[in-house]
């Protein structure tokens, strides 16, 4: 490398180190808020996004969400920069529909089937045994928004909907019979893909 080349190369050297510096101490945060957020207490939000007031403002970038986003009650977030010194991180929160039974307790739902540790028990509560058909059960929760508990195994559902049992063998047969289903009188309702039973 001759001279003249390593005489640009080490001004380059201190240009970017100079650059550097100034973005760690010309420009930093001076505030972060944070909005959106219900079940996340901002500290929290904080907390996975690393962002505090006297970090470098220029270094606030999408990237610093990753952690927030990978939480589960975080549907998605995004990153704002109003001005200079100033941050604020848009969060949109899943929202509990459903409860599910486990093994190790009740946990909420969203309507996504993710688990939300911490959820208070809300909507219908979801059981079952063999494959699992969360997310078929949160579709007919959503179908049937006044049902209380809904039961799968590997023939269907049992749905304890407005003082009755409703079975249905899967998700596409209740579609077709929901515009009817109000009108049919019973305590036990199933519905199959050729017809209804039901049994007074």
């Amino acid at each position: 490398m001759g001279g003249a080349a390593l005489s640009r190369f080490v001004l380059a050297l201190l240009l970017g180190a100079t650059l550097y510096v100034a973005s760690l101490v010309a420009w930093p945060i001076e505030r972060v808020e944070v909005a959106g957020n219900a079940h996340l207490e901002r500290a929290r939000v904080l907390e996975l996004a690393d962002l505090y007031p006297g970090d470098p403002w220029l270094w606030a970038t999408q990237g610093r969400l990753e952690a927030l986003r990978a939480d589960p009650w975080v549907l998605e977030a995004r990153l704002e920069r109003p001005r200079v010194g100033a941050v604020r991180i848009v969060v949109r929160e899943r929202v509990p529909v459903a409860t599910l039974e486990t093994p190790e307790g009740p946990v909420g739902l969203a309507a996504d089937g993710t688990r939300l540790p911490g959820a208070k028990p809300t909507g219908p509560v979801i059981e079952g045994f063999g494959h699992d058909r969360t997310l078929e059960a949160l579709q007919i929760a959503a179908l049937l928004p006044t049902a209380k508990r809904i039961a799968y195994n590997p023939a269907g559902f049992t749905v304890d909907w407005e003082g009755r049992h409703l079975w249905i063998r899967n998700l596409e047969n209740l579609r077709v019979w929901l515009p009817r289903v109000d009108m049919i009188r019973g305590n036990d309702v199933a519905i199959y893909s050729w017809g209804v039973s039901i049994r007074r």
